[in-house]
């Protein structure tokens, strides 16, 4: 099973390095083409978004990797074509209620965000958020399988998708008006949700045999679960618009103006935001290659679970703490490099923000990682109790900061923290589960991240180099002092893959010799 996770996490991970690179990519033309300001609007028409989405099937896929894992683990297979066929409904109906709303309301929201050129983009979430939700439902039946193959692959066809049609539309439309060139954005992802829908359902009919549903597949049980899953997981997106609504204004009041407020937000979402985004791949891979095990594990009472976990948050922090510090390290020579039409005030602001949210970073993946073992037991109820309670502090953190001039943009990123610190503690506190990973093991890449953050400063301060240089020389000395002061813990890794190799050829050999 450990062998599963692995492998599901790796499947994951390069699939979400490729997302973020394209996504990157994606932000990159589409900021030359709109603007600071245009980007800032998208931004905000994203952020409702993805809210809505995550409103309406955000706990889709969690569940039904839990129900499905469960399901395989009592071999009662015939719930899994019941469950696709709840889980389509449930997303469908509620998509379509979200977008018909938005589709409405679109002119009153977008003139109540203080971005009436997001108008257009609103009115194609009828579309896109029932979308969405169908490859929410086909990727959670895959993943109960533990097959993340589909789920990558299905990711990297929507992001490519959306970034060749969506970066030519908006060029196209552009040409008319800011508000056009927003559309025609967004009409590029709902083409990139088009062609994954198109591949998933391909794929499913070619490789998937369902069972004759079962009755005992309720719906109730589902719904349940999905529910409160759903309204938790929407906290964070809805913050996310909480934000689009509130900090342009609560910026005014600490003395900046609309339009470079706008641009500080489209910053902060847009630029810092999606570089600080990138090692989350990593957590959020892992939590969910982790769950359909663990579940599995759990419904047969199996005591390797905790072994599971113990490893699964050994490696994670090992490689999540020098990609965060690296990228702190190395942001002003790839802002400066990446997006040459910031002046140096926004460059001093993004490098202030990726500090700042490099911490912020850290701790949204530890919660990730401990969320998902709450999933594992089935605590519905109590993580959409934490995650309120965290989205209320974040809110109330960004109205009382964002207002106050010695702080202004950064209210937001302090408010991340105050998030993910209630939610990961909140997590901790109901987790019973023994997790027995040693002191050692988790200050040694903490301790060595710090020496090799202090070894870049250096570098940097003491040599007259180029953006691209620095940054490659900050990678090839940074990340060899890193590897040098972890080799006992990679050593111990690396001893328990051959162990466990060994053993499993000796358990093979000893099944053919019986």
């Amino acid at each position: 099973m450990k062998k599963s996770v692995g492998k599901g996490s790796l499947v994951l991970i390069a699939s979400g390095v490729m997302c973020k690179i394209l996504g990157a990519l994606f932000r990159l033309p589409l900021t030359n083409i709109l603007g600071i300001e245009g980007i800032g609007v998208f931004q905000m028409v994203m952020s409702v978004y993805s809210f809505a989405l995550v409103l309406t099937s955000g706990g889709v896929s969690a569940a039904l990797s839990k129900f499905v894992s469960q399901a395989r683990a009592m071999s009662d297979y015939g719930k899994v074509k019941s469950l696709l066929r709840t889980a389509l409904t449930y997303a469908i109906v509620l998509g379509l209620v979200a977008g018909l709303l938005l589709f409405f309301l679109a002119t009153p929201i977008a003139r109540l965000q203080g971005a009436q050129s997001g108008a257009q983009a609103y009115r194609l979430m009828v579309l896109l958020i029932p979308f969405g939700g169908i490859i929410a439902a086909m990727r959670g039946i895959f993943q109960g399988y533990e097959n993340m193959f589909p789920t990558a692959v299905s990711q990297i066809i929507e992001q490519a998708i959306k970034f060749a049609l969506g970066v030519l539309f908006a060029y196209i439309f552009g040409k008319r008006s800011l508000e056009a060139g927003v559309f025609g954005a967004f009409l590029g992802v709902t083409a990139g949700e088009v062609v994954a829908i198109a591949y998933l359902s391909i794929y499913m009919r070619v490789k998937t045999t369902f069972a004759q549903a079962s009755e005992k597949a309720l719906k109730l049980p589902f719904i349940k679960a999905v529910l409160p899953l759903s309204l938790g997981a929407s906290v964070l997106p809805l913050a996310s618009a909480v934000d689009s609504f509130v900090v342009v204004s609560r910026l005014a009041l600490a003395g900046i103006d609309g339009q470079a407020a706008t641009a500080l937000f489209g910053l902060q979402t847009g630029v810092v935001g999606a570089i600080l985004n990138f090692p989350l791949i990593l957590s959020s891979s892992i939590a969910m290659a982790m769950l359909p095990s663990i579940s599995f594990m759990e419904a047969q009472f199996s005591p390797e679970s905790e072994k599971s976990i113990a490893s699964a948050l050994k490696i994670m922090w090992l490689v999540l703490l020098p990609i965060v510090f690296g990228l702190a390290c190395i942001c002003k020579p790839l802002y400066s490099l990446v997006y040459p039409s910031l002046d140096a005030s926004m460059l001093t602001f993004a490098a202030n923000l990726t500090y700042i949210g490099a911490v912020s970073t850290v701790i949204s993946a530890l919660m990730q990682f401990f969320v998902t073992l709450l999933q594992a037991k089935g605590q519905w109820n109590y993580i959409m109790l934490s995650y309120f309670l965290g989205g209320a502090i974040k809110i109330a953190s960004v109205v009382l900061l964002c207002a106050l001039p010695a702080v202004n943009i950064y209210g937001v990123v302090l408010s991340n923290i105050a998030l993910a610190s209630t939610v990961c503690i909140m997590a901790l506190i109901k987790n019973k589960r023994k997790i027995g990973v040693n002191i050692f093991d988790l200050s040694l890449p903490l301790l060595s991240a710090i020496a090799m953050t202090l070894a870049i400063n250096l570098l940097h301060t003491h040599l007259n180099l180029s953006n691209i240089l620095q940054i490659v020389f900050s990678v090839i000395i940074g990340g060899g002092i890193y590897i040098f002061f972890c080799l006992p813990i990679l050593a111990g890794i690396f001893k328990e893959i051959f162990a466990n190799k060994f053993k499993g050829e000796q358990n093979e050999q000893n099944g053919i010799n019986q």
